[in-house]
Order: C-alpha cells, then sequence, then structure tokens
C-alpha cells in the first residue's frame, strides 16, 4: 500500500513537466518508471501487456518507428536524437498499462489541476518578467522585428513560444471543458481570461486558432440548440479576428500575408523574407522525390540543408546559420518514412479518437492542428505533453470499457 501511495503521488508530480527542467523531468520520470515496474512486480501484472499488446504499440507508436528503422540506417548517431527524445512516448505506455489500475477519473482530474497550476505559473512568471522590464516600455517598444513580449515571455519560461502557447490553450480547453461538464464557471473563467490573454500578449498565432477551434468543437458537443450552436460558431471567429486587429498579432499576419511566396534570395531584406516558404518548399520537393520511401530518419535534416544551400540570402539567421527543420510534422513523418510513415503516423494519431470522451477528442483536435505548423514532436517537451497525457486518456478509456463490460 505504501508503495502505491508513494508511486501515485510521483505520478501526479509528472504533471509538473511545464515547470521542469529538461535533466529534472528526465530524472522524475526515471524515478517514476522504476516505481511503476516495482509496483506491477507487487502486484504481478506483467501480464496485462500481453492482454493489451496492440494499445501498447500504437501508444508507442512513435517511438517504435525508429527502433523498426534501425536496421535501415546509416547514420546512427543522427538517429540516436530522435530516439532519445521519443524515448517517453515508450515509458508511459509501459509503466501505465502494467499499472492501468492506478488510472482513474480521480487522476486524470488531479492531473489536470497540476497541469492548469503549471500553466498559470508559467503566465505569470512571463506577466512578471513584463512588468519588471516596464508595461509601457514593452507595449511602444514591440513590434514585428522586436517581439518584445515575446522574448520577455521565452525568457521567465525557457519554453519556446509555440510550445508554451499549446500548453497554455489546453489548459484553457480543459477548464472551458469543465465550466460546460461541471458548472463550476467563475474561478475556471478567470483563469481561461487570464491564460487566453497571456497567449493573445505573445502573439502565438496557431495556439490561439487550437482555442477558437477547440472551443467550437466543446460548444458542438455540448450544446443541445443547433441555433444557438450555429450562432456561436458564427460570432466567435468574428469576435477572435477583432481581437487580433486590434493587438500586436495584427502586425504579424499583416507582415507575413505582405511577404511574396518567392525563395530567399541575396536581393532581399531580412523583413522581405519568407522563410515558411522556402522551408516547404525544400519539404515538398524532398517528399515529391521520394514519395514512397522518404529520405530515410537519419537524413531528413540534410536533405533539407542540402536544399537550403540552394538559397543565396544571407543574414545572421540565414540558413546556414540556424538549423530549420520541416515546421510541419507531417512532411516531416512523409520525409522519413514515406507516404505509408504517414498514413501508420495518422492511424496511431486518431485510432482512440472515436468514442472517446469530449477532453480526449478536444485534445487530439489541438493537436492535430499543432501539427501543420511545428514539429511537435521533436521537442522534448512537445513529447512529455502529448505521451503522458495521450497514454492517461487512453488508458483511462481502455478501464471504463472494461468496467461497463464487466458490470
Amino acid at each position: 500500500m505504501r508503495l502505491f501511495k508513494i508511486f501515485y503521488v510521483v505520478t501526479c508530480a509528472l504533471s509538473l513537466f511545464p515547470l521542469l527542467k529538461l535533466n529534472h523531468f528526465s530524472i522524475l520520470m526515471m524515478v517514476w518508471l522504476v516505481l511503476a515496474i516495482a509496483n506491477a512486480v507487487h502486484n504481478k501484472t506483467f501480464g496485462i501487456l500481453k492482454t493489451h499488446k496492440y494499445s501498447f504499440i500504437i501508444l508507442s507508436f512513435f517511438c517504435l518507428m525508429y527502433v523498426v528503422y534501425l536496421p535501415f540506417a546509416e547514420d546512427f548517431k543522427e538517429l540516436s536524437k530522435p530516439i532519445v527524445k521519443s524515448l517517453p512516448f515508450l515509458i508511459f505506455p509501459l509503466g501505465f498499462l502494467l499499472n492501468k489500475e492506478i488510472v482513474t477519473e480521480k487522476l486524470l482530474k488531479a492531473v489536470g489541476k497540476i497541469f492548469i497550476f503549471s500553466i498559470i505559473v508559467l503566465n505569470v512568471l512571463g506577466w512578471i518578467n513584463v512588468l519588471d522590464f516596464g508595461w509601457n516600455l514593452a507595449w511602444h517598444q514591440n513590434d514585428f522585428y522586436h517581439p518584445v513580449f515575446r522574448e520577455l515571455f521565452f525568457q521567465a519560461t525557457s519554453l519556446h513560444l509555440p510550445y508554451l502557447g499549446l500548453l497554455s490553450v489546453f489548459g484553457a480547453l480543459w477548464l472551458t471543458f469543465k465550466i460546460f461538464s461541471t458548472k463550476k464557471i467563475w474561478l475556471s473563467l478567470t483563469a481561461i481570461v487570464f491564460i487566453l490573454l497571456s497567449v493573445y500578449i505573445y502573439s502565438a498565432r496557431v495556439a490561439l486558432v487550437c482555442y477558437l477551434v477547440g472551443l467550437i468543437f466543446i460548444i458542438w458537443k455540448f450544446i443541445k440548440n443547433n441555433k444557438v450552436k450555429w450562432l456561436l460558431s458564427a460570432v466567435l471567429p468574428l469576435c477572435a479576428i477583432a481581437f487580433i486587429w486590434f493587438s500586436p498579432i495584427k502586425e504579424r499576419y499583416i507582415k507575413d500575408v505582405k511577404k511574396e511566396l518567392v525563395l530567399p534570395h541575396k536581393d532581399q531584406q531580412p523583413h522581405e523574407v519568407n522563410y515558411r516558404y522556402g522551408i516547404w518548399y525544400c519539404a515538398t520537393e524532398l517528399i515529391t522525390d521520394n514519395f514512397f520511401t522518404g529520405v530515410g530518419a537519419d537524413k531528413v535534416q540534410q536533405q533539407l540543408n542540402n536544399c537550403y544551400g540552394n538559397f543565396t540570402y544571407e543574414s545572421y539567421e540565414d540558413f546556414t546559420k540556424v538549423t530549420y527543420n520541416s515546421h510541419n510534422q507531417y512532411f516531416d513523418q512523409m520525409l522519413k518514412f514515406g507516404i505509408v510513415g504517414l498514413l501508420l503516423f495518422l492511424v496511431a494519431l486518431l485510432y482512440h479518437y472515436p468514442g472517446s470522451s469530449v477532453l480526449y477528442q478536444t485534445f487530439i483536435v489541438v493537436t492535430v492542428i499543432s501539427l501543420l505548423s511545428e514539429n511537435i514532436f521533436d521537442r522534448q517537451i512537445g513529447v512529455v505533453f502529448f505521451s503522458l497525457l495521450n497514454t492517461i486518456f487512453v488508458v483511462l478509456k481502455i478501464n471504463t470499457v472494461e468496467k461497463s463490460i464487466s458490470s
């Protein structure tokens, strides 16, 4: 019983991952895995893996795909990088399936509270940094070329802004779900406003799109009146556009829209360069030439860099000085493993979506959108965010189904 209690506490502590440094979380995760195995030995639950082998394979797919590729690799050092980063995709399914009795609604609520608390603390740290710098000074200096708010939040949290935005908006959507499902309104609403204001001020654009889509998704799941659903679905995007028009985000959108769809070249000024277009041009060219097989999981960045080498643009952050990945997880999957790899990736990503809870479906919707603009699974924070929460949601679903069958 004491071992189980310790394991439960450490499991809840995993939800603090947004606040923890990479090395600290890695130690915590290893301690959790040792406790998970010790608890499984004590309860003799290793047979569960055989019973749920397909669930284990699907949950671990984003790590196992690199392991399966090992015999075909030429650069093992390069391949070791994604393998190490993707280990949580293997560790969490193993630990939670061996101890699936720990995954209950009570645990999910505890994980949600700690995760949301972590998100709020991160954004509070960002605001403290802004106020310390000076609100008026930051507001007047902030522009497209000097995104002061983004820099201040990054300094305070040490998180790349798209990832801070992703974590923050899912925390806000979790609170939104609680409002619709439990009717605990005011405290949750205050936290949602604070989180969204933070995301809004540091201009995490895709994250805000995720919240808007997630909010409309939740509305369609919970509100029965079709007229109200359609009305809100029309009004909310208009409100979002209005907010953007009077925010620091407006300039970022305008600058992006004004940039010509031309490949980076030496006659351009920094503000004229469309980096994303150059990146996606190279990614799609490589995909077209290697549609069925991909270029290989150990060769993607090298092949992208070779393509970037054709750009003549030179600056302090040009393609020879900064490493640019494909900035799209679906492109990345096709570059590594071809069209079959992408299809398997989508199956693993969406496999447990049907028949799941609204909160889990919202989680998948947000992830699917986020993967369009970032290689979320190329950074440890993105891997931990998805692998930890995805595993808990899925194992809870398995337990719920088994309980309903047995009763």
